[in-house]
């Protein structure tokens, strides 16, 4: 057999060389987080045949279109060949060996020649966490794990095979009843968990961590800035500010090397800049106009980002954000079948979103801007996806998100959302599309001559594409953001059922999420309102920054539901108490 030769990044070198029993990883997009659970799995193949390991993410659909095809991609690479070394959701042959622990089903299982075992669990199917004692945890994006639900569950059955691989065999392994925890940067509460794992190293060390890797961070994003301007300009008077600044990065990052705390546990720290030799400057560069920034600093950079304490929206993870939204029993029926090509292309269609239902309307919701165009998609469900059952409340259900950004030269910005839509949407049934207007949409691009307004070149590529459009407009003036904010604060505490309830898709509309998590709000003459200063062109945000994601919710929720607020002020009495305020 030809030798098999891999190349690992600065991200994955600290892991495979320290070979710690317990792994944290905290890491930006572009840094193969995937393919180091890959790794891992290779390990534990070949360390602990016939042993059994838990790979847990928020949902089926989750680890079957983001984990496992670049996981498996790199098992193939190292020769573990799909349908002889391994069979996924199905019985193994009968000529491969059974594993220690027995199982009894396989449609969440993948199974290896040498009788290793991975189950898969999803958190959104409880109690898919129970069953035989493990030898290994993985855990996948642990920032949307419940960790209550997990270590109840979960955490609990790692803890068999002490005879085979543990103390009380002849030759221990070191990683028996250890976990791997991989995740990108939290950005809310309830994901903060992971980074108390890199607590010891200010106490052992005494090194301040997260307060170092954000300064390496901004000196990483500065540095991007020389990179562009000499691109731009090619003038070699930045070539020594680049080794400057390039050197205080090497010298920051000397003072936080990883190493493996008393407990055995390593936690690590990264972005796409540990993966540089692969991904290049023009990726990094690519990415920082493309995406918001928020979400670049975020996702691609790895910042340490803390919430917004005052915040319009008063969202709660566990009370209005899910992530259970495929059909996990598609999924596998797919995913067991011979000879398929597990890849995220794959699943790029409403098809397998079980929080879509194919033969209702879609509600759609925009904010146009000259900087950036956003466009939300949802439906009103008697389903609570948070809690999985029926509600007699209406659930606003938010299960999509897509954005463009204009060049400001033409139009082809619309065809570029909608086409976006249309392309996911293609197989929905129900090709009815409920248009929220935005007034500002029904101006026209100043940059384009004899231009028609938004949201009638919106219409007319829904109608090119099929889709027959039902336009809605809130009546009046547009409503003050006081009026808003307390619309927001009764839906979303929950506390009146003449009030919809509000859910979203925590996956799929993720800079939604974002975006209203982190939307400031300021009192103005003994009103609340939402900070919209950084959309202002004199505001020093760059536009991706601004809150329009967030203004695109605003738009179905009040236009729908609006008129409750009103009854309610004009039927009742007292004082209105939100957050601690009075209103």
């Amino acid at each position: 057999m030809a030798d098999v030769y891999l190349y690992g990044n600065k991200a994955q070198l600290p892991k495979l060389l320290l070979q710690a029993p317990c792994e944290v990883s905290v890491e930006g997009r572009g840094t193969g987080k995937s393919f180091d659970i890959g790794f891992k799995m290779d390990a534990i193949i070949r360390y602990m045949p016939r042993g059994i390991c838990t790979i847990t993410g928020k949902t089926f659909g989750q680890l079957l279109t983001r984990t496992l095809p670049s996981s498996l991609k790199l098992l193939n690479q190292m020769g573990h060949q799909k349908d002889y070394d391994y069979v996924i959701g199905r019985k193994p042959p009968a000529d491969f060996l059974s594993s220690y622990e027995q199982l009894n089903k396989f449609d969440n299982v993948i199974s290896f020649r040498n009788g290793t075992r991975f189950v898969l669990i999803s958190q959104s199917e409880p109690g898919s966490g129970r069953g035989a004692n493990s030898d290994y945890e993985i855990v996948d994006e642990a920032l949307t794990i419940d960790r209550e639900q997990y270590n109840n569950e979960v955490s609990p059955t790692n803890r068999g095979n002490n005879e085979f691989f543990g103390k009380k065999s002849g030759n221990p392994v070191p990683m028996h009843h250890g976990f791997k925890y991989s995740t990108s940067m939290p950005v809310t509460k309830e994901g903060r968990w992971v980074l108390e794992y890199g607590e010891y190293y200010y106490k052992e060390r005494g090194v301040r961590l997260f307060d170092i890797w954000n300064r390496v961070v901004m000196m990483q994003v500065d540095l991007l800035r020389v990179v562009e301007e000499y691109k731009q300009t090619k003038n070699k008077e930045l070539v020594p500010e680049f080794r400057r600044q390039w050197n205080e990065i090497v010298r920051l990052k000397q003072q936080m090397a990883p190493f493996v705390s008393k407990d055995g546990v390593l936690f690590t720290l990264s972005n796409a800049f540990d993966n540089l030799e692969m991904l290049t400057f023009d990726y990094l560069l690519k990415n920082q106009k493309q995406l918001p920034s928020l979400i670049f600093m975020t996702e691609i950079m790895n910042l340490f980002y803390d919430k917004v304490e005052d915040c319009f929206y008063s969202i709660q993870e566990r009370k209005h954000v899910y992530y259970n939204h495929y059909d996990n029993d598609q999924l596998r029926g797919v995913m067991s079948q011979p000879g398929f090509d597990l890849s995220e292309e794959e699943f790029r269609s409403s098809v397998y979103d079980k929080d879509c239902d194919a033969s209702s309307p879609l509600e759609l919701s925009f904010d146009w801007g000259s900087k950036i165009c956003v466009m939300q998609v949802s439906q009103p469900r008697h389903w609570d996806f948070v809690n999985g059952c029926a509600s007699d409340q209406v659930c606003q259900t938010m299960i999509n998100e897509f954005y463009c950004k204009p060049d400001g030269s033409d139009n082809v910005v619309i065809d570029n959302l909608i086409g976006q839509f249309c392309k996911y949407y293609e197989q929905h049934c129900c090709k009815t599309a409920v248009f929220f207007k935005d007034k500002y949409g029904d101006h026209k691009n100043p940059a384009v001559m004899n231009s028609r307004t938004y949201n009638d070149m919106a219409v007319e590529v829904l109608h090119r594409h099929g889709w027959s459009v039902v336009m809605k407009e809130h009546k009046g003036m547009e409503p003050p953001q006081s009026d808003k904010y307390v619309l927001w604060g009764i839906i979303l505490s929950e506390q009146d059922d003449n009030y919809p309830r509000f859910r979203i898709n925590g996956d799929k509309c993720h800079y939604t999420l974002i975006s209203m998590n982190n939307a400031k709000v300021k009192q103005v003459k003994d009103k609340l309102e939402k900070d919209k200063s950084s959309e202002r062109p004199d505001s020093g945000v760059l536009p991706e920054e601004a809150t329009h994601f967030s203004d695109a919710a605003d738009k179905i929720m009040w236009t729908k539901f609006g008129n409750l607020l009103g009854r309610k002020k004009h039927g009742g009495s007292g004082i209105l108490r939100i957050g601690g305020r009075n209103i």
